[in-house]
């Protein structure tokens, strides 16, 4: 049989529960056509021992009456002595003369248990003179027994077999349904872990798109602006510069990188740039300044507002300034 899952849950049954009861339906039958095969095997041995024990009574009286034949004691006498020891104990002795019409045997020996007259076999013999019916009946319990002991050992190794046999193939059932339910948890915690990385990737373009829009937009407002941006390290080196130094210093940004952003200012404004920039690392807060910038191949400076703001970072310290140069007037030719 199929095991069935509702959703969310592991399987309802155990898979191939149908395996273990195969083995047990043909442990059972096999078990009972070979208890049967077996009990049949028994009684036909018992049977022939019956037979073979009654012909060595008839042996044991024609080998051992010739002894007592010349004396006058009569049968009755000594027939016990003969065939007493012979005689198994579930087996019934009768002999019967056939030389006159009597009802009254010559020798009777009972057996311990109810005989069955229907299994007697008899046999007739003539020691000397005589001429005697020798009968003997078995017990119930003589062919009976040796079939009942065959199929209850074969009843009780049959079924020892078939319920290890099923055990097992139940043991290995159960084992198949916790791999179902592992498999099936790992599954939910794959689909689970595919939904992460599926709303990861979504919340990535988003946070990819809005980092776009906004680097588009700050790009936009310093083009809109029209002041100067740039990036210094600690030691007021340009690491980047806006594309305003092109119309404003008439510098490209590549030829201003690297450089100190000092050497772009005059030189009467130097020392107080300096001041600015000690000061805005020490307040932590954006200052102004207004100076002069060397403008290439011209004599007049540009004069502009500079705002200036440090960079910090709680592990390592002063990472550097930020700065932006707003023109205050036209430049002289």
């Amino acid at each position: 049989m199929e095991s069935r899952s509702a959703p969310g849950t592991g399987p309802l049954f155990w898979p191939a529960l149908w395996i273990p009861l195969v083995i047990l339906v043909t442990g059972l039958i096999t078990t009972a056509l070979t208890a049967n095969l077996k009990a049949d095997q028994a009684r036909e041995l018992a049977d022939a021992r019956y037979r073979a024990q009654h012909q060595a009574i008839v042996n044991q009286l024609l080998a051992n009456a010739p002894t007592y034949l010349d004396s006058d004691t009569p049968p009755a006498s000594w027939l016990p002595v003969i065939l007493g020891d012979t005689l198994p104990d579930q087996l019934g002795l009768r002999i019967d003369t056939l030389q006159r019409h009597s009802k009254i045997p010559i020798l009777q020996l009972q057996a311990e248990g109810q005989l069955d007259p229907t299994l007697a076999l008899r046999t007739e013999v003539q020691p000397g003179n005589y001429h005697w019916m020798l009968t003997t009946v078995p017990t119930s319990a003589l062919l009976g027994k040796a079939a009942n002991q065959a199929r209850t050992r074969t009843w009780m190794v049959g079924l020892a077999l078939t319920l290890v046999a099923a055990g097992l193939a139940l043991m290995l059932c159960r084992r198949l349904h916790d791999l179902q339910r592992r498999i099936l948890e790992l599954e939910r915690r794959e689909q689970g872990a595919d939904q992460q990385i599926n709303n990861l990737q979504v919340e990535k373009t988003i946070l990819r798109q809005a980092l776009n829009d906004s680097e588009e937009r700050s790009r936009d407002l310093v083009t809109l602006s029209g002041a100067l941006i740039a990036e210094l390290d600690d030691h007021g080196v340009i690491g980047f510069i806006s594309a305003q130094s092109a119309s404003l210093l008439e510098q490209a940004p590549a030829d201003l990188t690297g450089q100190p952003f000092q050497d772009l200012v005059t030189p009467p404004f130097r020392d107080n740039f300096q001041r600015t920039l000690e000061a805005t690392r020490h307040d932590n807060q954006a200052q102004r300044i207004d100076l002069d910038l060397l403008v290439r191949n011209r004599d007049a400076p540009l004069p502009v507002a500079v705002r200036i703001r440090a960079l910090k970072d709680p592990v390592h310290g002063l990472m550097g300034y930020r700065l932006s140069a707003t023109p205050t007037g036209k430049t002289s030719d």
